[in-house]
């Protein structure tokens, strides 16, 4: 088990010739007020720094079914009017239908029975067909990023292809290439984003980095990203959290730290070393190359059925 935080800060001032405090959470010292910010700051740093094992969880999800209902729209109006129900509608859905331009999304529910889209239709009609589907995911309250190349359609068998940039997000939208097969991911406004929105139930999943590196009293697990604790310990290995804390504080205090550096360099490369597995070493490998799978499919306007 890691160090209590209060043992972490005793530890370091014992080395570096500081006070030692009785609490850490709570003081008034300066000097100890101190440390408390930099260990914060070095615990979100690390988190940053690597894909630490401990650090990186797993996510399953499930998109949801589109709505399908009628509604009045009027040429060159952006309000889309006589909604049986907007009850199950939200912001952001990509509406379809006749008379609905492509990617048109819900700005506003302005009643029960209206909304108003992103752009104008272009027909009238009344009782007109309309499916709304959603493109935005809530993601996990302790993400912090996404692994690379772990987004995957569980339902299809496939990666998903992402996170994209706003340059190919809109390049998407634009039209040129409009569907897959494969379904396309970006991480928008602090959620994950599916294009196309999708309208019937598929199964994702993805692991991600989490921002929890901190262990609450008693846990087992990181459950909180900062220390909130005199009792609170963390995933990190003792020597890695000392090493850096002492450099980190002679740094803000504009003292040598040459020393403490090159220890907590040498303790950081360490821990990652250990973290990672090794690969399997093998004078004959068993190499299986796959040509054939969702990835040979090239993109472009496929039909759906």
């Amino acid at each position: 088990m890691s160090y209590t935080l209060l043992q972490l800060v005793d530890q370091v001032s014992g080395e570096l010739g500081l006070a030692q405090p009785s609490i850490v959470i709570g003081s008034n010292n300066n000097q100890t007020v101190q440390l408390l910010a930099l260990a914060q700051r070095l615990g979100k740093d690390l988190s940053r720094d690597f894909e630490w094992e401990y650090l990186v969880k797993a996510k399953i999800m499930q998109t949801t079914a589109a709505v399908s209902t009628t509604g009045t729209t009027v040429s060159a109006a952006t309000t889309i009017t006589s909604i049986p129900s907007t009850a199950s509608l939200s912001v952001g859905m990509v509406i379809s239908g006749t008379g609905i331009p492509a990617y048109a999304e819900i700005v506003s529910i302005d009643s029960s029975t209206q909304v108003t889209m992103t752009v104008p239709a272009t027909a009238s009609g009344s009782a007109v067909a309309l499916t709304f589907a959603y493109q935005d995911y809530a993601l996990p309250a302790d993400f912090d990023r996404m692994v690379p190349d772990s987004n995957w359609d569980r339902t299809n068998h496939w990666r998903n292809l992402g996170p994209k940039s706003s340059q190919e997000w809109q390049f998407l939208q634009g039209g040129l290439i409009s569907t897959g097969p494969r379904e396309r991911y970006r991480l928008y406004q602090g959620k994950l984003r599916i294009f196309p929105a999708l309208t019937t139930v598929y199964n994702f999943a993805f692991e991600y980095v989490s921002n929890y590196w901190v262990v609450a009293t008693g846990g087992t697990a990181a459950t909180k990203s900062a220390f909130t604790a005199d009792t609170d310990t963390t995933v990190y290995p003792d020597n890695l959290l000392a090493a850096g804390l002492k450099y980190y504080f002679l740094k803000a205090k504009k003292l040598d730290y040459g020393i403490e550096l090159a220890e907590y360099e040498d303790a950081l490369s360490k821990a990652k070393a250990q973290d990672q597995p090794i690969g399997k070493q093998s004078l004959a490998p068993l190499v299986v190359e796959q040509f054939v799978g969702p990835w040979s499919i090239q993109d472009g306007n496929w039909p759906t059925s």
